[in-house]
């Protein structure tokens, strides 16, 4: 009867058999489990591979060589306000002269200011110093990390001459300020004259010339430019201020095409003197 009451019972039968189901469903989910921890984790491809910093990076350094702690590097997008002005990035220099500026891929134009009283903004004061980067506009690319250095012109940013400061080009000039030994020279700027009597308010100005004496000088076109050099950056030269021609008369000017970068060698300075 035994045997009999478990074939004729339908409902017992039917429960019996759906246990072997899950029971092989538990050991198909086992397998698939085992095989995708077997299975090496596929490698990531360019769009997933983590990208290293980018912005631009650098020291910041006083005229004799020493870093220049409390500084600022502003950072501009667009040079037309003369790199005056509220900037749209900037970084505090620090204790050995270096900063960094964390940006995104594109193209931007640096200075540098230190104000020894500590103050962020306002026209510049006595004691105060400054120098654009020689390589603006600055280019990076996301992933990379540019450099850019700083040797501040000591004195207060000079007035713009009556066309502006350019601070990039293709077309200027360039080459090396030094003493009448050959000694370069930092911190000096050069100024051009479009005539070769040097009076009144220089055309265009560099920025300074950095520790190994080297200028680039800006012009918006070709032409023919009067050039000189010096320490100081208003009014007529003192006694005792470097500066100097790059020649006596129409020696000290030189001409340049559009889209060149003239080297005119070395400008020599001495004390100025009656």
């Amino acid at each position: 009867m035994a045997g009999s009451w478990k074939s004729s019972n339908p409902k017992k039968a039917m429960k019996g058999r759906g246990k072997k189901p899950h029971h092989g469903l538990a050991l198909l989910l086992l397998g698939v489990l085992v095989t995708a921890c077997a299975t090496p984790a596929p490698i990531a491809g360019p769009a997933n591979r983590a990208t290293g910093p980018t912005g631009i990076q650098g020291r910041v350094l006083s005229a004799d060589g020493q870093p220049v702690e409390g500084a600022v590097v502003y950072t501009y997008r667009n040079p037309a306000g003369g790199l005056r002005g509220p900037a749209d990035f900037a970084a505090e220099v620090g204790s050995d002269g270096r900063y960094f500026l964390d940006l995104a891929a594109g193209r931007y134009w640096l200075v540098a200011r230190y104000r020894p009283d500590g103050s962020q903004a306002g026209p510049p004061r006595p004691g105060d110093s400054w120098a654009i980067y020689s390589g603006n506009p600055a280019m990076i690319e996301e992933g990379d990390v540019r450099r850019a250095d700083f040797l501040l012109l000591q004195g207060r940013r000079p007035a713009l001459g009556r066309s502006g400061n350019l601070s990039s080009g293709d077309t200027g000039f360039t080459g090396r300020v030094t003493d009448a030994a050959g000694r370069p020279l930092a911190g000096l700027v050069v100024l051009a004259y479009r005539r070769p009597e040097f009076h009144g308010m220089p055309d265009f100005i560099s920025a300074a010339s950095d520790r190994n004496g080297r200028f680039v000088l800006y012009v918006p076109a070709g032409g023919r430019y009067c050039l000189a050099a010096r320490a100081g950056t208003r009014g007529q030269p003192v006694a005792g201020e470097l500066y100097g021609r790059l020649g006596v008369d129409e020696a000290a000017c030189r001409s340049v095409a559009a889209g060149e970068l003239a080297d005119v060698g070395a400008l020599v300075v001495s004390p100025f003197g009656p």
